[in-house]
């Protein structure tokens, strides 16, 4: 399921990232602290949270969500498989799984609002327009900082992010 909302850029959403990286008080080309990070939504995001819920709460395609209540604040749930594989395994796509509903906020909060109520499937809409390719690239850039990242190979991008390979070869394209 994806919205549409304003386009933007990668390079508009690189410089974004530098941003989230400050709410959570992470520098320019340090690893991004994901689990720290999740702990400290209340803070960052205030109103909103995340939740640990057991792995049958939603369909086995879904990761983690990110639901709206009508007062503007998020709640993000995570399946606790991902949550204990990003934690106790270090697993780099299910930390990128968790950081991907962050930049969902974090976009929101920044005004990249779904335009219409309606929904569409994954890739009907044009990627710079959609919600869901942006917190995606958004997740990206956070997770390896573009600078920081432009002269390693894939596997020196995942050893120091601690991301999957998938993400790597995605950093190495852009």
């Amino acid at each position: 399921m994806d919205y549409i909302t304003k386009a933007t850029s990668r390079k508009a959403l690189r410089e974004m990232s530098v941003y989230f990286r400050k709410l959570f008080g992470v520098d320019e080309t340090s690893p991004f602290p994901v689990l720290y990070a999740v702990e400290r939504v209340p803070d960052v995001f205030p109103g909103s949270r995340c939740e640990i819920v057991p792995d049958n709460t939603f369909p086995p395609d879904t990761p983690a969500r990110c639901r709206l209540d009508d007062d503007g604040n998020f709640l993000i749930e995570i399946k606790e498989c991902i949550y204990d594989g990003a934690y106790k395994k270090h697993i780099g796509a299910y930390r990128g799984f968790i950081v991907h509903e962050l930049c969902h906020v974090f976009l929101y909060k920044v005004g990249f609002t779904p335009v219409l109520n309606r929904s569409f499937d994954n890739g009907d809409i044009v990627r710079f327009c959609s919600v869901e390719w942006q917190a995606k690239a958004l997740c990206g850039e956070v997770m390896m900082p573009y600078e920081a990242t432009e002269r390693m190979t894939r596997d020196e991008v995942m050893r120091v992010y601690g991301v999957s390979k998938g993400f790597a070869d995605t950093r190495r394209r852009y």
